[in-house]
């Protein structure tokens, strides 16, 4: 654990910006520089080849939407990679401000991501942990993907799929669970994501990893139309698809999966009302004023059990998760 004001070489700590399973982010200051950048400290800082892996893999990731790698570095016998700092926040507290984002914002921010991994799949790196937490959104409003911490280079170790089945439960897709990782795994990632922006929820979640394994193979995923109807029926089906348990009925590729997302963010743009099934919302303009955001009429549900809230709730009565 670092300390305020505590220097790393000529990186001066200013604070701590969050923690996963594999490390500590910290916010610090070059002062050879005089910039901000992020700090990330690996846990466990005996196996070297462990921790040069995510250095290894980033450095080949230059992108306008993945955070740069600048160096890792090794003083007073702690590494840790340098990493440009995002002023902005994860896209899962953007979620759990807004509850859900409009269809616009949530292609905007898909487009991005989906460029990302297409860019980091045509590099042979399988991210393996997309969700929103790892998904950092500029002031600018631009989406970086982050934390390449679980990533393989699948080239490398002369497999089709990584054998392994670390990630996060509801994100991770079918075949991930059975430790048979592909890049369409990170598809369905990236369809979990879209789906959480325009529903405010996961399709399933359950303390229990195996239940929600079992769940993605059992139970039909509930459309995002059926539960927001400001969702386009043609932006439910392009994440539907996202989601198909087969992966020859799912997009082949990141870059298939951008091509059908970039007609649907440009439809919508130019669209004055929300497009979908039992439409619920409505434009209200007056002459001379512009048209005033949708009012959305449909009830908010619970992240974790889906049933019904009150508006004003905190907590939800039938499970007692807070929300």
């Amino acid at each position: 654990m670092l300390s305020k004001d505590q220097m790393l070489g000529k990186y001066q700590i200013l604070d701590r910006l969050g923690a996963g399973g594999f490390g500590t982010v910290y916010l610090a200051q070059d002062r050879l520089l005089n910039r901000k950048v992020a700090l990330k400290v690996p846990h466990h800082q005996t196996d070297d080849q462990n921790m040069l892996l995510e250095s290894q893999i980033m450095v080949q990731l230059k992108h306008p939407n993945i955070v740069d790698l600048i160096t890792a570095e090794k003083k007073d016998g702690l590494f840790f990679m340098v990493m440009e700092y995002i002023d902005g926040e994860s896209l899962d507290k953007v979620i759990r401000r807004e509850r859900t984002l409009l269809p616009s914002r949530a292609l905007e921010i898909a487009t991005d991501v989906c460029s990302a991994i297409g860019f980091a799949h045509a590099h042979q790196v399988i991210h393996r942990d997309l969700r929103p937490a790892n998904i950092l959104i500029t002031r600018d409003g631009v989406a970086k993907v982050t934390d390449f911490g679980t990533s393989r280079i699948l080239e490398l170790q002369k497999e089709e799929f990584a054998r392994t089945r670390i990630g996060s439960p509801p994100y991770m897709s079918p075949e991930h669970f059975r430790g048979r990782a592909v890049f369409q795994s990170d598809l369905w990632s990236l369809g979990i994501t879209i789906y959480e922006m325009l529903t405010g929820t996961v399709p399933f979640y359950d303390a229990d990893p195996v239940k929600i394994a079992q769940a993605f193979t059992s139970t039909p995923i509930v459309p995002p139309h059926l539960r927001n109807p400001q969702v386009p029926k043609a932006l439910s089906e392009a994440v539907m698809k996202a989601l198909a348990i087969n992966l020859g009925d799912r997009y082949l590729s990141a870059q298939k999966f951008l091509e059908a997302l970039r007609p649907l963010r440009e439809g919508v743009a130019r669209e004055t009302r929300p497009v979908g099934t039992a439409v619920l919302a409505a434009h209200l303009a007056t002459p001379g004023h512009a048209p005033r955001s949708p009012v959305v009429t449909h009830a908010r549900l619970c992240r974790f059990c889906y049933k019904p809230l009150s508006r004003t709730a905190t907590t939800c009565p039938a499970c007692g998760e807070k929300n």
